[in-house]
Protein backbone atom coordinates (compact mmCIF):
# COMPACT_ATOMS: atom_id res chain seq x y z
CA UNK A 1 0.00 0.00 0.00
CA UNK A 2 1.11 3.53 -0.50
CA UNK A 3 2.43 5.24 2.24
CA UNK A 4 0.41 8.54 0.70
CA UNK A 5 -2.84 7.34 0.82
CA UNK A 6 -5.28 9.67 2.30
CA UNK A 7 -5.89 8.69 6.16
CA UNK A 8 -3.34 5.94 6.38
CA UNK A 9 0.34 5.35 6.77
CA UNK A 10 2.75 8.01 7.76
CA UNK A 11 5.27 9.42 5.50
CA UNK A 12 8.79 10.41 5.77
CA UNK A 13 9.94 14.08 6.09
CA UNK A 14 12.28 15.69 4.21
CA UNK A 15 14.58 15.34 7.19
CA UNK A 16 14.02 11.68 7.13
CA UNK A 17 11.99 11.65 9.89
CA UNK A 18 8.59 9.75 9.82
CA UNK A 19 6.08 12.36 9.58
CA UNK A 20 2.48 11.29 11.48
CA UNK A 21 -0.15 10.92 8.52
CA UNK A 22 -2.62 13.92 9.72
CA UNK A 23 0.62 16.52 9.95
CA UNK A 24 0.14 18.79 6.24
CA UNK A 25 3.65 18.10 3.84
CA UNK A 26 4.36 21.56 3.51
CA UNK A 27 6.86 23.24 0.88
CA UNK A 28 9.75 24.62 2.92
CA UNK A 29 10.77 27.38 0.63
CA UNK A 30 7.01 28.83 0.70
CA UNK A 31 6.71 28.44 4.31
CA UNK A 32 9.48 30.15 4.99
CA UNK A 33 9.01 32.58 2.94
CA UNK A 34 5.26 33.20 4.57
CA UNK A 35 6.83 32.87 8.21
CA UNK A 36 8.72 36.08 7.11
CA UNK A 37 6.40 37.75 5.68
CA UNK A 38 3.94 37.61 9.33
CA UNK A 39 7.14 38.43 10.97
CA UNK A 40 7.63 41.47 8.57
CA UNK A 41 3.68 42.41 8.87
CA UNK A 42 4.28 42.09 13.04
CA UNK A 43 7.13 44.34 13.56
CA UNK A 44 6.37 47.43 15.18
CA UNK A 45 9.14 49.01 13.13
CA UNK A 46 10.22 47.82 9.68
CA UNK A 47 13.23 45.07 10.53
CA UNK A 48 15.98 44.53 8.67
CA UNK A 49 16.87 41.35 6.78
CA UNK A 50 19.34 40.32 9.05
CA UNK A 51 16.89 40.48 11.73
CA UNK A 52 13.72 38.89 9.69
CA UNK A 53 15.89 35.64 9.56
CA UNK A 54 16.61 35.72 13.00
CA UNK A 55 12.79 36.42 13.79
CA UNK A 56 11.85 33.09 11.17
CA UNK A 57 14.78 30.67 12.30
CA UNK A 58 16.61 31.01 8.30
CA UNK A 59 19.93 31.43 7.74
CA UNK A 60 20.93 34.64 5.93
CA UNK A 61 21.79 33.46 2.72
CA UNK A 62 18.47 31.92 2.10
CA UNK A 63 16.74 34.58 3.21
CA UNK A 64 18.32 36.71 1.20
CA UNK A 65 16.79 35.07 -1.82
CA UNK A 66 13.07 34.81 -0.33
CA UNK A 67 13.07 38.28 0.28
CA UNK A 68 14.19 39.36 -3.16
CA UNK A 69 11.35 36.43 -4.31
CA UNK A 70 9.13 38.33 -2.04
CA UNK A 71 9.73 41.83 -3.46
CA UNK A 72 9.67 40.98 -6.97
CA UNK A 73 6.08 39.95 -6.13
CA UNK A 74 5.54 43.40 -4.58
CA UNK A 75 4.49 41.16 -1.28
CA UNK A 76 7.23 43.64 0.68
CA UNK A 77 8.67 46.38 -0.21
CA UNK A 78 12.31 47.59 0.81
CA UNK A 79 13.77 51.29 1.65
CA UNK A 80 16.52 52.03 -0.59
CA UNK A 81 17.88 54.29 1.85
CA UNK A 82 17.50 52.47 5.16
CA UNK A 83 17.60 48.32 4.01
CA UNK A 84 14.58 47.45 5.79
CA UNK A 85 11.44 45.93 4.97
CA UNK A 86 7.89 46.95 5.22
CA UNK A 87 4.21 45.04 3.74
CA UNK A 88 3.92 45.89 0.06
CA UNK A 89 1.24 46.88 -2.18
CA UNK A 90 1.02 43.28 -3.70
CA UNK A 91 -0.07 41.84 -0.30
CA UNK A 92 -2.29 44.77 0.11
CA UNK A 93 -4.17 44.77 -2.87
CA UNK A 94 -4.47 40.62 -2.11
CA UNK A 95 -6.07 41.58 1.17
CA UNK A 96 -8.25 44.38 -0.18
CA UNK A 97 -9.46 41.66 -3.33
CA UNK A 98 -9.50 38.41 -1.10
CA UNK A 99 -12.18 40.46 1.43
CA UNK A 100 -9.88 39.45 4.11
CA UNK A 101 -9.11 42.98 4.62
CA UNK A 102 -12.17 43.57 7.28
CA UNK A 103 -11.45 47.00 7.28
CA UNK A 104 -12.58 48.14 3.86
CA UNK A 105 -16.14 46.17 5.02
CA UNK A 106 -16.32 48.02 8.38
CA UNK A 107 -15.25 51.51 6.82
CA UNK A 108 -18.09 51.38 3.87
CA UNK A 109 -20.44 52.85 5.54
CA UNK A 110 -18.63 55.59 7.39
CA UNK A 111 -17.30 56.65 3.50
CA UNK A 112 -20.70 56.63 2.46
CA UNK A 113 -21.47 58.40 5.36
CA UNK A 114 -18.98 60.74 5.05
CA UNK A 115 -19.75 60.98 1.16
CA UNK A 116 -23.62 61.91 1.81
CA UNK A 117 -22.30 64.50 3.98
CA UNK A 118 -19.78 66.52 2.29
CA UNK A 119 -21.77 65.41 -1.11
CA UNK A 120 -18.27 64.43 -2.64
CA UNK A 121 -16.10 61.76 -3.27
CA UNK A 122 -14.47 60.09 -0.02
CA UNK A 123 -11.51 57.66 0.10
CA UNK A 124 -10.33 55.00 2.11
CA UNK A 125 -6.24 54.96 2.04
CA UNK A 126 -3.97 52.85 4.02
CA UNK A 127 0.28 52.95 3.60
CA UNK A 128 2.06 50.28 1.91
CA UNK A 129 5.20 51.19 2.79
CA UNK A 130 6.89 54.72 2.08
CA UNK A 131 3.51 54.27 -0.55
CA UNK A 132 -0.37 54.95 0.07
CA UNK A 133 -2.68 53.19 -1.39
CA UNK A 134 -6.38 54.26 -1.81
CA UNK A 135 -8.71 50.55 -0.89
CA UNK A 136 -11.88 51.91 -1.57
CA UNK A 137 -13.54 54.58 -2.48
CA UNK A 138 -17.46 56.07 -2.80
CA UNK A 139 -17.57 58.27 -5.31
CA UNK A 140 -19.77 61.86 -5.34
CA UNK A 141 -22.27 62.71 -8.62
CA UNK A 142 -20.50 65.69 -8.94
CA UNK A 143 -19.40 65.73 -13.02
CA UNK A 144 -16.07 66.54 -12.30
CA UNK A 145 -13.64 64.34 -10.07
CA UNK A 146 -10.37 62.39 -9.65
CA UNK A 147 -9.22 59.18 -9.81
CA UNK A 148 -6.56 58.83 -6.52
CA UNK A 149 -6.51 55.18 -7.61
CA UNK A 150 -4.57 56.33 -10.70
CA UNK A 151 -2.42 59.29 -8.79
CA UNK A 152 0.43 58.60 -7.22
CA UNK A 153 0.99 61.98 -4.78
CA UNK A 154 4.21 62.46 -3.31
CA UNK A 155 3.98 62.97 0.54
CA UNK A 156 4.98 66.41 1.28
CA UNK A 157 2.44 67.88 -1.40
CA UNK A 158 -0.45 65.75 -0.21
CA UNK A 159 -2.87 65.82 2.86
CA UNK A 160 -2.70 62.23 3.44
CA UNK A 161 1.29 62.04 2.99
CA UNK A 162 1.41 64.53 5.34
CA UNK A 163 -0.18 62.83 8.07
CA UNK A 164 1.52 59.69 7.08
CA UNK A 165 4.74 61.74 7.57
CA UNK A 166 3.45 62.95 11.32
CA UNK A 167 3.57 59.23 12.37
CA UNK A 168 6.91 58.27 11.11
CA UNK A 169 9.70 57.84 13.87
CA UNK A 170 11.70 60.70 13.67
CA UNK A 171 14.70 59.34 11.95
CA UNK A 172 12.35 58.26 9.11
CA UNK A 173 10.49 61.76 8.98
CA UNK A 174 13.67 63.73 8.88
CA UNK A 175 15.20 61.35 6.39
CA UNK A 176 12.72 61.89 3.92
CA UNK A 177 12.90 65.93 4.46
CA UNK A 178 16.94 65.64 4.02
CA UNK A 179 16.07 64.72 0.25
CA UNK A 180 15.60 67.37 -2.50
CA UNK A 181 11.58 68.31 -2.33
CA UNK A 182 10.05 69.05 -5.67
CA UNK A 183 7.99 71.73 -6.46
CA UNK A 184 4.48 70.89 -8.55
CA UNK A 185 2.87 74.37 -8.09
CA UNK A 186 3.45 77.93 -6.23
CA UNK A 187 2.13 76.42 -3.77
CA UNK A 188 4.48 73.58 -2.84
CA UNK A 189 6.25 73.52 0.48
CA UNK A 190 9.81 72.77 0.12
CA UNK A 191 11.07 74.17 3.17
CA UNK A 192 12.02 71.67 5.11
CA UNK A 193 11.18 73.70 8.48
CA UNK A 194 8.10 74.79 7.32
CA UNK A 195 7.30 71.27 6.48
CA UNK A 196 8.48 70.39 9.33
CA UNK A 197 6.27 72.57 11.40
CA UNK A 198 2.76 71.69 9.26
CA UNK A 199 3.56 68.20 9.75
CA UNK A 200 3.81 68.20 13.43
CA UNK A 201 0.76 69.95 13.94
CA UNK A 202 -1.52 67.52 11.21
CA UNK A 203 -0.08 64.89 13.98
CA UNK A 204 -1.56 67.14 17.11
CA UNK A 205 -4.84 67.47 14.70
CA UNK A 206 -5.12 64.67 13.21
CA UNK A 207 -6.14 66.30 10.37
CA UNK A 208 -4.54 67.84 7.19
CA UNK A 209 -5.44 69.61 4.03
CA UNK A 210 -3.31 70.20 0.86
CA UNK A 211 -4.78 72.94 -1.31
CA UNK A 212 -3.17 73.49 -4.80
CA UNK A 213 0.16 71.78 -3.78
CA UNK A 214 0.25 68.86 -5.89
CA UNK A 215 -1.57 70.00 -8.82
CA UNK A 216 -3.61 73.68 -9.17
CA UNK A 217 -6.87 72.40 -9.70
CA UNK A 218 -7.53 70.13 -6.57
CA UNK A 219 -6.97 69.83 -3.15
CA UNK A 220 -7.22 67.05 -0.55
CA UNK A 221 -8.45 66.94 3.19
CA UNK A 222 -7.41 64.73 5.18
CA UNK A 223 -8.08 62.95 9.35
CA UNK A 224 -5.97 59.69 10.10
CA UNK A 225 -7.51 56.58 11.74
CA UNK A 226 -5.75 55.36 14.88
CA UNK A 227 -5.62 51.99 17.01
CA UNK A 228 -5.18 52.29 20.74
CA UNK A 229 -1.74 52.80 20.55
CA UNK A 230 -2.17 55.43 18.65
CA UNK A 231 -0.77 53.95 15.40
CA UNK A 232 -2.36 54.99 12.40
CA UNK A 233 -4.40 52.20 10.76
CA UNK A 234 -6.01 54.02 7.93
CA UNK A 235 -6.70 57.49 6.60
CA UNK A 236 -10.09 58.93 5.39
CA UNK A 237 -10.02 61.48 2.13
CA UNK A 238 -12.02 63.85 0.43
CA UNK A 239 -10.75 65.61 -2.56
CA UNK A 240 -12.25 68.24 -4.06
CA UNK A 241 -12.29 70.27 -7.10
CA UNK A 242 -10.88 73.91 -6.09
CA UNK A 243 -12.70 76.01 -8.43
CA UNK A 244 -15.82 74.94 -5.95
CA UNK A 245 -13.89 75.12 -2.57
CA UNK A 246 -11.79 78.16 -1.34
CA UNK A 247 -8.99 76.78 1.01
CA UNK A 248 -11.14 77.57 4.34
CA UNK A 249 -13.67 75.61 2.57
CA UNK A 250 -11.57 72.74 2.96
CA UNK A 251 -10.57 72.84 6.50
CA UNK A 252 -14.08 73.12 7.34
CA UNK A 253 -13.58 69.59 6.54
CA UNK A 254 -11.84 69.27 9.41
CA UNK A 255 -15.06 68.13 12.27
CA UNK A 256 -16.57 66.30 9.68
CA UNK A 257 -13.81 64.27 8.71
CA UNK A 258 -12.71 63.57 12.61
CA UNK A 259 -15.90 62.72 13.41
CA UNK A 260 -15.86 60.09 10.97
CA UNK A 261 -12.21 58.74 11.80
CA UNK A 262 -13.58 58.93 15.32
CA UNK A 263 -16.27 56.80 14.23
CA UNK A 264 -14.52 54.13 12.17
CA UNK A 265 -12.05 53.79 15.17
CA UNK A 266 -14.91 53.03 17.35
CA UNK A 267 -16.33 50.01 15.13
CA UNK A 268 -12.90 48.94 14.48
CA UNK A 269 -12.27 48.48 18.40
CA UNK A 270 -15.70 47.18 18.77
CA UNK A 271 -14.51 44.26 16.65
CA UNK A 272 -11.37 43.70 18.01
CA UNK A 273 -13.56 43.52 21.48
Amino acid sequence: MAAWQHGSMAGASENGQMRPADQPRLVQSVERALTMLEEIAASETPPSATEIAQRAGVNRATAWRLLVTLEHFHLIERDPHSGRYTVGYGATRIAAVSGAASLVRIARPVLEQLGTELKESTYLQVASGSRLVVLDEVRAVNPVQVDLGNVEVPLHCGSVGKLFLGFLPDGEREEYLAQPLTAFTERTLTDPDRLRTEIAQAKVDRFAIAYQEHLPDWAGATAVVCDRRERPLAYLNVTVPCYRYTEEDVSNFRTPLRHAAADLEQRLLYRRM
